[in-house]
C-alpha cells in the first residue's frame, strides 16, 4: 500500500504575519448616556430620561409581577448569581467615589458580595414604605430625584457634562445631596 504525500501551501509566513494589522477591539458598548439620549442630540430630556427608567423598572422585575424585591435588584446590578443579604450593611461610605466605596477590602476589584451590599443599601432607600418591594412610583421618585439633582441649570434636560458632573467617580462633595452615597437604615 503507497502513501501519497500531499503538499499544502503555508497558511501564513513570518514576513506576512507582521505585517497584518490586528484584528479590531470588540465594538464598545453605548454608555449609560448614550442610552438614554435615545435622540442623539447630546441632551437628555426630561422624556428620555423617563423612558430609559420605565425600561429599567421592566428589565429588573425578572418575574413580571410589577414590583422589584431585593433579589431581583441585586442580580439586575450585580449578576444573577449574587445573592442578596438583608442584614447587609456598607463596610463604609466615607469613601469619595462609588468604587471606592464598594470596594470594601481596598483591593482594586469590586466583588459581587461588595456590589450587593452597596445595591441594598440603594434598594432600601429607594423602598419608601420599607415593604421590601420598590413598585414603579417609589423607582419613579428616586429617579426623579437623581434627574432633578443632574440639571444643575433646570433647563428640564441634562447635558453630557451634567451628567458628567455627578458621575461614579466624582467626589461625593460634588453631588448634589440626593446623590450621595447611602447610610444603611
Amino acid at each position: 500500500m503507497a502513501l501519497a504525500a500531499v503538499m499544502l501551501p503555508p497558511t501564513s509566513s513570518p514576513a506576512k504575519d507582521a505585517g497584518t494589522p490586528p484584528p479590531p477591539a470588540p465594538a464598545r458598548q453605548p454608555s449609560v448616556f448614550q442610552k438614554t439620549d435615545t435622540d442623539g442630540d447630546g441632551n437628555i430630556a426630561a422624556a428620555e430620561f423617563q423612558a430609559h427608567r420605565d425600561a429599567r423598572f421592566k428589565d429588573m422585575d425578572a418575574n413580571s409581577d410589577g414590583v422589584v424585591v431585593t433579589e431581583e435588584y441585586a442580580a439586575f446590578f450585580c449578576g444573577a448569581n449574587a445573592r442578596a443579604d438583608k442584614e447587609a450593611k456598607p463596610a463604609r461610605t466615607e469613601e469619595t467615589t462609588l468604587f471606592e466605596t464598594m470596594d470594601a477590602n481596598d483591593n482594586g476589584f469590586v466583588t459581587a458580595p461588595e456590589c450587593v451590599v452597596y445595591r441594598i443599601v440603594i434598594f432600601r432607600q429607594l423602598d419608601a414604605n420599607g415593604d421590601g418591594k420598590l413598585t414603579p412610583e417609589e423607582f419613579a421618585a428616586g429617579a426623579s430625584k437623581r434627574f432633578t439633582a443632574m440639571d444643575a441649570d433646570k433647563d428640564n434636560t441634562v447635558a453630557k457634562e451634567e451628567f458628567d458632573a455627578v458621575g461614579v467617580n466624582k467626589e461625593r462633595g460634588s453631588r448634589a445631596s440626593e446623590t450621595n452615597l447611602p447610610v444603611a437604615r
